[in-house]
């Protein structure tokens, strides 16, 4: 009877390891003392955690390359505030990057394959502030419709 239970014990523990480790999808989330913060975004179960959470931030990013708009990961984003000290600094940040901070002026420098983008918000209420950092590029804002990549008026 022993030999049952304990097989079946083991059997239901690998199951539920195994479970955890193929559905187990979180951003990755952290404290720098100036800014909580929640990064990620990718795969939509992902996606869907990271919009969950989006009101428990009052500064998001959101960040894509190309007119479609397509995600991007691995952006270095740094977040200062007006006197320049460094609130957040996520070296791989995307495709989304929520963070709390005080309310101010901040600036946030992104750099995605060597290109920046500089934006400067202020963050005044509870409701917070949307920011979105789109990256152009040749290959993604080609519009492949036509073969030379321009679109054609009728």
């Amino acid at each position: 009877m022993r030999k049952i239970v304990r097989s079946i014990l083991a059997v239901l523990l690998s199951t539920i390891a195994l479970f955890s480790m193929t559905s187990f999808v979180h951003a990755e989330e952290g404290n720098t003392g100036d800014a909580m913060y929640a990064n990620g975004g990718i795969g939509q179960e992902e996606a869907d955690e990271m919009r969950a959470k989006a009101g428990g931030f009052n500064l998001r990013l959101y960040m894509s390359e190309g007119k479609h708009g397509h995600s991007i990961t691995g952006a270095q984003v740094t977040i200062s505030d007006k006197k320049g000290n460094v609130v957040l600094d996520v070296p791989s940040g995307g495709p989304m990057l929520f963070a709390h901070v005080v309310n101010g002026s901040y600036t946030i420098n992104a750099n995605y394959n060597g290109a920046t983008i500089t934006r400067k918000v202020v963050v005044s209420n509870h409701r917070g502030v949307n920011v979105y950092l789109t990256w152009k590029t040749k290959e993604t804002d080609v519009d492949n419709d036509t073969e030379d990549g321009l679109s054609q008026g009728n």
